[in-house]
């Protein structure tokens, strides 16, 4: 178990990163990946990140959230169920061929940035989550991108996710939000 806590003072903010004691690598980077992610972007480099690991947590942290409740024991099973909702499966949307087609481009999380080209569509299935994303690079065609979005609902259909808990985000090139770039490597 990780996660993240902010703490307002007067004339800092605090981004802590918890760690839990049996958190796995792939878990404690992430976590750091998505307080830096937090920091530059939502809090334009003006926060300093805490690690904070269990055990030793601060007063100033018991004083925002309360008393550490006792944490139970995960078995593989859950842990399992966590890793493939942490997964992704990028599929590039594209008219390059001289007809739209869509194709996996990678299924190895985390992702590498340079996958997402500028002059095509991207569809990130996170469906696990109940997530899809769709990634418009700012030189794509018009017809790619109102194609990424109808393929993004088939691609639904086709994975036989639930309709009504599959979330669709459209990012356009430079609007990335925190969630989408926490399936990519080195997104600064």
């Amino acid at each position: 178990v990780t996660g993240l806590f902010f703490v307002r003072t007067a004339l800092l903010q605090t981004i802590l990163s918890w760690i839990g004691s049996k958190a796995n690598i792939f878990e404690k980077q992430m976590v750091r990946e998505i307080a830096s992610l937090i920091r530059d972007t939502d809090r334009h480099g003006k926060a300093r990140i805490v690690d904070i690991n269990e055990g030793e947590e601060t007063p100033e942290m018991l004083k925002v959230l309360g008393p550490m409740t006792e944490l139970g024991e995960s078995t593989p099973e859950e842990d399992t169920k966590a890793d493939r909702s942490n997964s992704a499966h990028l599929h590039k949307v594209s008219d390059a061929t001289g007809s739209m087609t869509m194709t996996k481009v990678s299924e190895k999380c985390p992702l590498d940035r340079d996958l997402l080209v500028r002059d095509d569509c991207f569809i990130l299935d996170n469906g696990a989550n109940g997530k899809i994303f769709v990634w418009k690079g700012s030189g794509a065609n018009a017809e790619e991108k109102r194609e990424a979005l109808k393929m993004a609902d088939n691609f639904i259909q086709q994975m036989n996710y639930d309709r009504m808990k599959t979330q669709v985000e459209i990012l356009p090139q430079g609007r990335e939000t925190i969630m989408f770039k926490q399936f990519f490597k080195n997104w600064n």
